[in-house]
């Protein structure tokens, strides 16, 4: 990652064949260099002004006529010097550019870099950066909308309250046990207590908040798993409306997990066909299983597929994920076999996955299951995991508050506010420590 000073850049739209291609450039040297490339002064480039020129190599060969915006630091996304150049969209163009910034001693900038001096420079926080992730990765106009409020600040500014919220407590305790002359303990005592169960309320909503946030943003990981030959590959192929999976007789042919998107009830979906879990001595074919097993505790939702025609006996699946036990080959059944099973719960649901029989029902109990997960009063997300570990941290500490001694007295309700307010501080990114920084910024493409 960069040091203050260094100059980089990197193409900030997408790679290929396009009408624009545009690139950034980040740092104090980005206009002395957009200067040498379009062999003009630079005082000719002003600040959010679109400027037309020519841009050229070090050899002085003409490379495209192209729009140069300069953003002058501190007003800019980076926080320092930034300067947008747009070119025609034509690959050998970008990379004929690259390596004309290349010879003028800059460097290609590392994943997230621009984002990650942007934190550093005080332009946004760990919650913003996180989100702006989120946002480009969304799946749902759900899920940019909430990325969106994240990324204007509106989930780190009632953070900051909260945060302020328990330092006023701890303020007045402090006062209390330093200052005061009246002895106002028991009152102070009963006012923190209150203060921590309020926020133990809103951090419960948060938490429970991340699983919508994940499912709105990233779309449902929903497993498709059962015995060999029980027909997932064939509702896989059926969902998805065409031949992505191979189908055969023959036990064993999906070996490794296949992967596919689509819309279910209006809901982003991953849909994963997985191998079927038998016992087998096959070494490929338990390394398929072993990803089955991956995918069932890795999902959201697991469509358990069971053949009516022969084994009709529910699996026992070492998980939580949720279930929706999908009974296959209707078909090939009597309707008597069928109603003694429907006795079994509402999580059950009869296909053919053959003829697409039941399909719509079995659609619709997932657009159900989804929705249910969604928290659709909640005004806040987190969309994080890291989000959702620290705010476990400072949960379990403010119930660590209410318990035992520290209800008592005064002196251990403030040692436990100040760990609580610690990890405020790494929640927001004021204290991070710089292999944590490397982790998140690495999972951001380069130009941003």
């Amino acid at each position: 990652m960069s040091t203050k000073g260094d100059t980089f850049y990197a193409l900030s739209s997408a790679p290929g064949r396009s009408a624009i291609s545009s690139t950034r450039i980040s740092g104090p040297l980005c206009l002395e260099v957009t200067s040498k490339l379009t062999k003009t002064n630079k005082k000719l480039f002003k600040h959010k002004k679109a400027t037309v020129v020519n841009i050229y190599n070090i050899n002085n060969n003409l490379i495209d006529k192209v729009v140069v915006v300069y953003f002058k630091g501190p007003n800019s996304y980076t926080g320092d010097d930034l300067v947008e150049i747009h070119t025609h969209g034509n690959p050998k163009i970008t990379q004929n550019l690259f390596n004309a910034l290349n010879d003028l001693g800059l460097r290609l900038a590392d994943p997230g870099e621009f984002t990650r001096t942007a934190y550093l420079n005080k332009k946004l926080d760990l919650i913003q950066a996180e989100s702006i992730a989120s946002l480009i990765n969304s799946q749902t106009d759900k899920g940019i909308s909430l990325s969106l409020q994240n990324v204007f600040g509106h989930l780190s500014t009632k953070l900051k309250e909260l945060k302020g919220v328990l330092v006023s407590a701890l303020e007045y305790i402090e006062y209390e046990l330093d200052i005061s002359d009246e002895d106002n303990s028991e009152r102070i005592r009963k006012k923190t207590i209150r203060t921590i169960r309020k926020s133990l309320l809103f951090i419960a909503e948060l938490l429970t908040s991340h699983e919508s946030a994940k499912v709105l943003s990233d779309g449902a990981r929903i497993a498709i798993v059962g015995a060999p030959n029980s027909g997932k590959s064939t509702l896989f192929n059926s969902l998805l409306n065409y031949q992505r999976a191979i189908v055969a007789d023959s036990p064993g042919t999906t070996r490794d997990t296949i992967e596919d998107s689509l819309n279910i009830s209006n809901y982003s979906v991953l849909l994963v066909d997985t191998a079927g879990i038998r016992k087998t001595t096959n070494r490929v074919e338990l390394s398929g299983i072993e990803r089955s097993n991956n995918e069932i505790n890795n999902s959201d939702l697991i469509y358990c597929v069971l053949d009516l025609s022969t084994n009709t006996k529910k699996p026992k699946l070492k998980t939580s994920t949720p279930i929706i036990y999908t009974y296959n080959k209707v078909d090939l059944v009597s309707k008597k076999k069928i109603n003694n099973i429907k006795k079994e719960g509402d999580n059950v649901v009869f296909i053919s996955a053959k003829t697409q029989e039941g399909l719509q029902s079995l659609k619709e109990k997932t657009g159900d299951f989804l929705g249910s997960i969604i928290n659709k009063n909640s005004e806040f997300f987190i969309t994080s995991a890291r989000q959702k570990n620290i705010l476990n941290n400072i949960k379990t500490i403010l119930e660590n508050a209410l318990s035992g001694e520290a209800t008592n007295e005064i002196e251990l309700l403030a040692f436990e506010l100040k760990l609580a307010i610690e990890q405020f501080d790494w929640l927001l990114g004021k204290t991070t420590a710089d292999d944590i920084l490397n982790n998140l910024f690495s999972d951001f493409c380069v130009g941003k």
